[in-house]
């Protein structure tokens, strides 16, 4: 698409609208406006901003929360992960009128490449996007750039569960390199424990960016803040991976509530899995009896690495609370149990 595209402006959701490139803003959609009169009717297919984007974390509980979302018909979720601003794609870049509807040009575009939906299929619907590596790789000011009105999601979990959850990932699925040793190991080679009078802190790692970013990412206020540069704390949503599998109910209307999207009624077709979680459609958690974001049900993290890692993401938590507090950006009261 060139940059007289027209756009269509769902961002409330409204009656779809049209605009340029340029005034664009989450929840536009693009269609080729130098196309032949028939591809630009009402039946023919359209290329969408996110209004809702699920920006992290990593073993998080996000696919299983997009899940859910993709039963909800206010909803319009794009299926598995885009990743169009992490990784080396977009270089800093300004935002002037110009540059920002090129970029959302690209975006919607690189969003909607190996489908797209009809105009009539995203009137009246929030659309919505996850990937999970925005939340520690993406650049946030560019992100802001594109669509500057967007509703952020945000899916955290005990920073201990998650690295241990995503260092068994990688042992079991990607058999990298820097997953090969016993959990335990890699931690006491990675972290420096000293005599026990510190707080275990990370060593040099330049040779392993990838357990430094499994460790990294567990810091949780340290790249919060970054966000928090480039979108008002309003536009924040904060949930817990916890409390999603406590009350999966509770969590889905405060998202309702935090986007408008009207109440859903989701026991009338959520069902408990052997583990006693609720579950919708093809879950991730269906066929294993929990969550693929516990790293499977035997798997249980060690008390001397539970123990470590606790001391070494303690005072990130207690950073973590503070600016949770301040923004108010959690959708449900903090729990002591997840912030200490």
């Amino acid at each position: 698409m060139r940059d007289n595209v027209s756009a269509l402006h769902n961002s409330k959701p409204l009656p779809l609208l049209r605009a340029r490139a340029a005034d664009a803003d989450a929840g536009s959609c693009f269609f080729d406006a130098t196309a032949a009169p028939a591809f630009v009717d009402a039946e023919k297919h359209v290329f969408c901003l996110p209004g809702v984007v699920n920006i992290g974390v990593q073993k998080g509980g996000t696919g299983e929360l997009q899940t859910w979302l993709t039963a909800h018909p206010s909803f319009l979720a794009h299926g598995g992960e885009v990743h169009f601003f992490d990784g080396e794609r977009l270089a800093r870049r300004g935002c002037d009128r110009r540059e920002g509807g090129r970029l959302r040009v690209a975006y919607a575009r690189y969003l909607w490449r190996r489908w797209s939906p009809l105009e009539a299929q995203v009137a009246g619907r929030f659309v919505f996007e996850k990937t999970p590596a925005y939340f520690d790789q993406a650049s946030p000011q560019v992100l802001a750039c594109a669509v500057p009105s967007a509703r952020l999601l945000l899916m955290l979990r005990r920073p201990e569960a998650r690295a241990f959850s995503a260092y068994q990932m990688c042992t079991r699925e990607m058999h990298a390199r820097w997953c090969t040793e016993p959990f335990d190991a890699a931690l006491e080679r990675s972290l420096q424990t000293g005599d026990g009078s510190e707080a275990p802190s990370l060593r040099a790692l330049r040779n392993e960016p990838q357990l430094k970013r499994m460790l990294v990412m567990g810091q949780y206020a340290l790249h919060l803040r970054r966000w928090l540069g480039a979108f008002d704390a309003s536009q924040f949503g904060v949930l817990w991976l916890e409390q999603f599998k406590r009350s999966p109910f509770t969590c889905i209307h405060a998202i309702e509530r935090f986007v408008g999207a009207r109440p859903h009624d989701y026991r009338a077709h959520a069902t408990r899995n052997r583990a006693g979680l609720w579950v919708v459609g093809k879950s991730k958690s269906s066929q294993a009896g929990t969550s693929q974001a516990d790293g499977g049900a035997k798997a249980r993290i060690s008390p001397w690495a539970n123990k470590t890692l606790h001391e070494f993401y303690a005072p990130w938590q207690r950073r973590l609370r503070r600016l949770l507090e301040r923004t108010n950006a959690s959708l449900l009261p903090l729990e002591e149990r997840l912030l200490g």
